[in-house]
């Protein structure tokens, strides 16, 4: 850690409240372009390609991408690139295949669409599960930029949790969707410029002289002695299925203008993923030999911030608040994504008022689970809760449900596998051997239900 009230530390600290400034001057501004319900939660139905594609890139680029994948790139090695690369497949997939499918509903939330596929009672059991995966993304959100923030402010952890919260829920509480794009678009340039064409070639460069120090077994790639096959795939999957069917994404996807701004702008933000994913890695494997940051650093998902932290205040100052705004474009589009569903899906009200509700009901939620994992557990075991249960559960009964005509899926195998693919998933989690792989347990028992209950008359007809 820095000592506190450095010249460089408050020249970094104003760089960062300067940057919140202007967000929440954003979010402001943006609550009056809001006349209706569809505005809060879509922004009319009116984003073209360029600003779709900064928004879902600001979203997936989050603090997995960046605070856990960097950790674990620093620990493991190349390997744990996976959990950015699989989620830009995803994002690519989504929008070469599945995009057109989702605006064709002209619905609102995920699982509005999977109302539509199946019944209200799987409809409804969906909305649970994406709520709990909700509660745990923003979680680890929180938990990310508390890490980001905690390298610069000499304050107590946990109250640099409470800050953060309150600062996810007020500026998505103002503005709905215009404000997540709004800001998004702004946080988008920041983190492309700062990530990007600042922070990586700057740490490059700083750490020349010792790059021969990392350790070869790290930059073995696919796997390596520390990640595996298997442990490969578990990761792949817990990413990529997410991106695919994914409750903050579809909502972007339904905020289109038309079907080919969505198609363009999701292909778009996987490429740009791809981007972040390599500059995330060249930034944690620098991390690993710069002597500055091996004489501070307590846990290796600390890696990214005090790897920043060794640049020149101003520029890390403004890389820093890049990485902050990795955190909140996505804790924004989680939270309100949340509260849609709130509001469309379990209370049934579409009102903003209820979905301003459900966004300050989630927010305080993920802020007990962040205190929770940081006294009892770590980040990453945040991250697993989030994707784990969340692909275990839902992404297996949306795909066959917009596949439907082909798959052949009911009403009742969707039930059960959701129900049998979150509930496994959640209980392996906590209490199976080799916990790391529940992703894959959870899919397989969500597959089996899907197979086991399909529609024979259909199936006859189409063979």
């Amino acid at each position: 850690m820095k000592n506190w009230l450095t010249m460089d530390n408050f020249i970094e600290i104003i760089i960062l409240f300067l940057f919140l400034a202007l967000i929440i001057s954003v979010g402001m501004y943006t609550r009056k372009k809001i006349t209706s319900p569809q505005g809060f939660f879509l922004a009319d139905r009116s984003l073209k390609w360029f600003p779709l594609s900064a928004t879902i890139t600001a979203t997936t680029v989050g603090g997995s991408a960046t605070i856990v994948a960097g950790g674990r790139i620093y620990a493991a090695g190349l390997p744990a690139l996976w959990y950015d690369i699989a989620g830009a497949v995803g994002l690519i997939i989504l929008g070469l295949f599945i995009t057109k499918k989702i605006r064709e509903t002209g619905l609102v939330t995920l699982p509005d669409i999977i109302g539509k596929c199946y019944n209200e009672q799987v409809r409804y059991a969906a909305a649970i599960l994406i709520i709990i995966t909700e509660i745990a993304w923003v979680a680890l959100l929180i938990q990310s930029s508390s890490l980001i923030l905690s390298v610069l402010l000499p304050f107590n952890y946990m109250l640099i949790l409470f800050i953060i919260s309150l600062l996810f829920i007020t500026y998505t509480f103002i503005g709905g969707q215009y404000a997540v794009v709004y800001t998004d678009i702004i946080q988008f340039i920041i983190m492309i410029i700062g990530i990007c064409c600042i922070a990586t070639p700057l740490l490059l460069i700083q750490a020349g002289p010792y790059l021969s120090d990392i350790p070869s077994s790290f930059l073995s790639f696919p796997t390596n002695e520390n990640i595996g096959l298997v442990g490969v795939a578990s990761i792949f999957a817990m990413m990529f299925f997410p991106h695919i069917v994914g409750p903050d994404i579809y909502s972007k996807v339904l905020s289109a203008k038309n079907t080919q701004s969505a198609k363009k702008g999701t292909i778009l933000s996987g490429v740009f993923k791809l981007l972040f994913a390599v500059c995330i890695g060249i930034i944690a494997l620098v991390a690993i030999v710069l002597p500055t940051v091996q004489e501070q650093i307590i846990n290796p998902y600390q890696a990214i911030p005090l790897a920043v932290s060794t640049l020149s205040p101003v520029i890390a100052g403004i890389v820093l608040a890049a990485f902050l705004s990795v955190m909140m474009s996505s804790a924004d589009s989680c939270l309100l994504s949340a509260g849609t569903i709130l509001s469309v899906d379990i209370t049934k009200k579409n009102t903003i008022l209820t979905s301003q509700l459900g966004i300050i009901i989630i927010g305080a939620c993920a802020l007990i689970l962040a205190f929770y994992y940081t006294i009892l557990g770590s980040i990453l075991d945040t991250l697993q809760l989030a994707y784990t249960v969340f692909t275990a559960g839902v992404t297996l009964p949306v795909l066959f449900g917009l596949y439907k005509e082909k798959t052949h899926a009911t009403s009742r195998g969707a039930l059960y596998s959701i129900i049998c693919g979150g509930s496994v998933a959640i209980l392996w989690l906590n209490i199976g051997p080799y916990s790391e792989y529940a992703v894959l347990i959870g899919l397989i028992v969500s597959l089996i239900p899907l197979l086991v209950f399909r529609d024979a008359k259909q199936s006859t007809k189409n063979p």
